[in-house]
C-alpha cells in the first residue's frame, strides 16, 4: 500500500503534538514529508529524529547550526523563517496540517491550496481575515478544505450525510471559566484563571479567546466561509458538557447532533483519514455520557464578543472581519503580557473596529482576492491597536 504524505504546519503546537501522536499509530499509514516549528527547535529536532521528514523549517537562521548538530540524519533540508515555511508549502503532499496560529499561517496556507489537493485546517483567524480568498483559491485549485476545529468538522459530518435542507447551524460553546462571572468578578481576572479552560486543553491564545468567547465569534464567521450559509443561519448554544460539539436543523423540524468527548483526536483522524473511515481506539463512549447535558440559548446582546462579530457578519464586512480578527490578536497578547485587564480585551476590539474603520475612511479595496490587501490592513490594525492599548497603560 502507497502511504499518504504529509506535512505539519505548526509540529510542536497543540494541534501538530496531537496529530503526531496519530502517526505514530499509524506509520503504516502516513509518511511525514515536512515539519515546521517556530522558536522550539528542541522539540523539532527530536521530532525529525522520529519521523525522518524531508524537511524542516524553524524560524530563526541563528539556531541553523545547533539544529543540525542534533539532527541524526542526512537526508534532510532546512528551511528558515517565513520565506522557509512558503518553500515548504510549495513541496508537494496529498495533505497538509495547517496548525501555524494567528495571521503568519495565512501565506503558507495558499501556497499549500496550489501544490497539495486536500487542507486540514485548525487556524480559524486565518478564515476571519481572508475566508473568501481561501474558498476562491480551494475552487481555483480543485483542493479540499477539510476543519479540524470540533464545531466545525461536527457540522462537516453532519451535512455530509444527509441531503435535508438546513435551517440552522449551533455552535456548542462552554462558556469557557467565567460563565455567568459578574462585572466584579471579571474585573478580577488573572492570566492564569483565563488560560484554564474547563473542558479542553488548549493554547493560551485560544483559551483566553474561549474566556471571552470571542472564540466562538470567530468560528461564526469561519462557518460563514466554510459551509456557505447565510449568518442569520449560524446560531451559538451554551452547552457546558462539551459533548455536543455541533447541531444542526433542518427545514423539516428534525435536528441531528454529532457527540464525542471533548477531545481533539476525533476531528483530526477524521480529517486526516477522510474519506475512509477509522477505526477509534481512543476511550469509548456510552450512552449513559449523554446524560444530564444541558442547552441554553444565547442572548448575543449579552456577549460583547458575540455581538462585534454579529455586527460584522450582517455588514458581510469583510474589511472589519480583519480589523476583528488582528486587533483581538493584539489584545489577548497585551492581557497574556499583563498590560491590560481581562476586561479590557474586547473594549480594545472595539475601539480598534472603530479606529480603524475610520481611518479607512470611504476607500474601496477588493479584500477577497489579494493577500497584500488582507496583510496591508493586517499591519495597519496591529499598529494602531497598539497605539490604543498604549493609551491604557
Amino acid at each position: 500500500m502507497t502511504k499518504k504524505t504529509i506535512s505539519i504546519f505548526g509540529s510542536t503546537g497543540s494541534v501538530g503534538t496531537t496529530t503526531l501522536n496519530i502517526l505514530r499509530e499509524n506509520k503504516e499509514i502516513f509518511d511525514v514529508k515536512i515539519l515546521t516549528g517556530y522558536k522550539n527547535i528542541n522539540d523539532l529536532a527530536s521530532l525529525a529524529n522520529e519521523f525522518n521528514p524531508e524537511a524542516i523549517c524553524f524560524a530563526n537562521e541563528s539556531d541553523l547550526e545547533q539544529v543540525k548538530s542534533r539532527i541524526n540524519y542526512d537526508e534532510v533540508e532546512f528551511y528558515i523563517g517565513d520565506d522557509g515555511l512558503i518553500e515548504c508549502a510549495k513541496i508537494s503532499v496529498d495533505i497538509v496540517i495547517a496548525g501555524i496560529v494567528g495571521l503568519a499561517g495565512l501565506p503558507p496556507l495558499l501556497e499549500s491550496i496550489k501544490s497539495s489537493k486536500k487542507i486540514c485546517i485548525a487556524n480559524k483567524e486565518c478564515f476571519v481575515s481572508a475566508g473568501s480568498l481561501i474558498m476562491n483559491e480551494a475552487n481555483k485549485y480543485k483542493t479540499q478544505i477539510l476543519p479540524l476545529d470540533s464545531e466545525h468538522s461536527a457540522i462537516f459530518q453532519i451535512l455530509e450525510n444527509t441531503n435535508n435542507a438546513v435551517k440552522d447551524i449551533f455552535l456548542t460553546a462552554s462558556g469557557g471559566p467565567f460563565y455567568k462571572y459578574s462585572n466584579d468578578q471579571l474585573l478580577k481576572v488573572k492570566v492564569d484563571d483565563a488560560i484554564k479552560n474547563p473542558n479542553w486543553v488548549m493554547g493560551k491564545k485560544i483559551s483566553v479567546d474561549s474566556a471571552t468567547l470571542m472564540n466562538k465569534g470567530l468560528e461564526m464567521i469561519e462557518a460563514k466561509h466554510l459551509f456557505s450559509l447565510d449568518e442569520s443561519k449560524i446560531k451559538v448554544v451554551i452547552h457546558r458538557q462539551s459533548i455536543a460539539h455541533g447541531i444542526v436543523s433542518f427545514e423539516d423540524n428534525t435536528f441531528l447532533a454529532a457527540f464525542g468527548y471533548p477531545d481533539m483526536t476525533h476531528p483530526i483522524k477524521y480529517a486526516i483519514f477522510y474519506p475512509k473511515n477509522y477505526n477509534n481506539k481512543s476511550q469509548k463512549m456510552n450512552i449513559e455520557s449523554l446524560n444530564n447535558l444541558s442547552f441554553e440559548a444565547v442572548k448575543e446582546e449579552e456577549y460583547q464578543a458575540l455581538k462585534l462579530v454579529r455586527s460584522v457578519l450582517r455588514g458581510d464586512d469583510e474589511e472589519k472581519s480583519i480589523i476583528l480578527n488582528s486587533s483581538n490578536e493584539v489584545a489577548v497578547k497585551a492581557f497574556l503580557d499583563k498590560k491590560i485587564r481581562f476586561i479590557d480585551i474586547l473594549v480594545v476590539v472595539e475601539e480598534s473596529i472603530e479606529y480603524v474603520s475610520k481611518l479607512l475612511g470611504n476607500e474601496t479595496i477588493n479584500y477577497s482576492d489579494s493577500i497584500d490587501n488582507i496583510l496591508y490592513l493586517d499591519s495597519l490594525t496591529r499598529q494602531k491597536t497598539e497605539e490604543l492599548i498604549k493609551l491604557r497603560i
